[in-house]
């Protein structure tokens, strides 16, 4: 398997475990199980942070990533809209620290997309700073 389609199938899994730690019901072994990562905001920060990190560091084409910009929001979005559903618990709580984690996760791929395909320069530098004061 190529090295994108392998960070293809890692980002649908994290968006899989994102949106199964946001919508298990609050009560029975699924969710004992998870109890700890679905009340810790740190690491919905990371995850979320890692999710969006990854599209807009390999996929060149907006459309592909916007679509999986709507793919996270409909999950943070499912996510809080638990509260209204008997047998959830509260966890809108969890909202800020993924629309965090969607913000660094975008400042952090447009950083390694800098870094791995730098744009060559147009060839017209500036000419060098000249210091015309007289002495």
């Amino acid at each position: 398997m190529s090295n994108r389609n392998s960070l293809r199938v890692f980002w649908c899994s994290l968006l899989a475990a994102a949106l199964i730690l946001s919508n298990l019901p609050s009560e029975g072994w699924p969710y004992e199980a998870i109890t700890h990562f679905a009340s810790n905001h740190w690491f919905h920060f990371i995850l979320y942070a890692a999710i969006v990190a990854i599209p807009v560091t390999i996929w060149k084409r907006k459309y592909r990533f916007m679509l999986s910009l709507v793919a996270v929001l409909l999950v943070i979005a499912l996510g809080s809209l638990q509260t209204f559903i008997p047998g959830h618990g509260n966890r809108s709580q969890n909202a800020m620290p993924d629309l965090f984690g969607v913000a660094a996760g975008v400042l952090f791929g447009l950083n390694l997309r800098k870094i791995r395909d730098p744009r060559p320069s147009s060839g017209r530098a500036k000419p060098p700073y000249r210091n015309t004061r007289v002495i």
